[in-house]
């Protein structure tokens, strides 16, 4: 009983740990079954392309990337004046200043960018000409 009474807290936790992942993997799982049947519905009934179903999904990527060059890309390019870019042997990259994180590797078609707690896939081709105005530390 005193082992219990000594971890009650940390037992709650951990049980409060999996109904969390629980519900956010049953929430996943239900929107990638909804997600295909409205695709297989898509392709066998309206004849959509699954091609066309793929170019979709790239558009969401895409206004997302339009939406970072209207919204973050100037705070991004006031503050890249202080910004440290790092390069490491992999071929991955972290562009940090204060309140902007930028992180990617080459080869890969988007980057992640960190700004007010807020992480935005963003296209590789919007990051490269930041990188390259940056001095660079190799690690």
């Amino acid at each position: 009983m005193a082992w219990i009474e000594d971890h009650l807290l940390l037992l709650i936790l951990v049980v409060l740990a999996i109904i969390v992942f629980v519900l956010l993997f049953k929430l996943a799982l239900r929107a990638a079954l909804i997600f295909g049947v409205i695709a297989i519905i898509a392709i066998v009934i309206f004849g959509v392309s699954p091609d066309k179903i793929m170019n979709i999904g790239k558009q969401g990527v895409n206004s997302a990337s339009t939406a970072y060059k209207k919204t973050i890309e100037p705070v991004i390019k006031k503050e890249m004046v202080d910004a440290k870019h790092v390069e490491k042997k992999d071929g991955s990259f972290v562009i940090q200043s204060k309140s902007v994180k930028i992180t990617g590797k080459d080869g890969d078609e988007n980057a992640k960018v960190v700004y007010k707690g807020k992480t935005y896939d963003v296209d590789m081709n919007v990051v490269k000409p930041l990188r390259e105005q940056i001095d660079t530390t190799k690690q």
